[in-house]
């Protein structure tokens, strides 16, 4: 089964895999002239922040299409739920996370789950048993810790190792056709 966590994760393989494939041309740019080392770098690095900012935009459209979630503000969770959108909104005055909306998808998926940008419209991902008054007693240590663990997340540490990593890959490509050892 596809959980949140594994459309992250596959994300990151295919934005890994992805950078290192540019790199290819990156580097052959280099060899001609036609790029600097600087460039190429910064065209590396800019790519891999360009992977970040479409993050939350892909696992959206996941969740969107795997789980069927609809997103719910907080304004429509304290409408039905008013003692759940209390927890939600303590906890994200506590953490200073603006804009939380939930994704709620349908029973089958256990786990709970939050993404965003750079600390700024934060998704928590929650099964519709969260909405009842009976569950949400139980699970608001869970929801507690997991905006916690959003809050002193962030993703674009990962995508700045690829890109250094991208990089000295990139420069080995580099070293490689200017010692002619391969050809393009």
């Amino acid at each position: 089964m596809v959980t949140p966590s594994r459309v992250l994760k596959a994300y990151y393989a295919t934005t890994f895999l992805v950078g290192l494939a540019l790199t290819v041309p990156v580097a052959y740019y280099v060899t001609t002239d036609d790029v600097g080392y600087r460039g190429a770098a910064l065209v590396i690095l800019s790519v891999n922040v360009l992977f970040v900012m479409l993050l939350p935009l892909v696992l959206d459209w996941a969740e969107r299409r795997y789980y069927k979630a609809r997103f719910l503000a907080m304004e429509e969770v304290a409408k039905d739920n008013p003692e759940l959108a209390l927890i939600l909104s303590s906890q994200c005055e506590k953490l200073a996370l603006p804009g939380l909306r939930l994704a709620v998808v349908d029973d089958s998926v256990d786990e709970m789950f939050s993404y965003g940008l750079w600390r700024n419209n934060p998704r928590l991902i929650v099964s519709n048993n969260v909405l009842n008054a009976q569950a949400q007693k139980s699970l608001a240590p869970s929801i507690e810790a997991e905006l916690t663990r959003f809050a002193s997340q962030d993703n674009t540490l990962i995508f700045l190792m690829f890109a250094g990593f991208q990089v000295m890959v990139q420069n080995i490509i580099v070293y490689l056709l200017q010692s002619h050892i391969i050809h393009f």
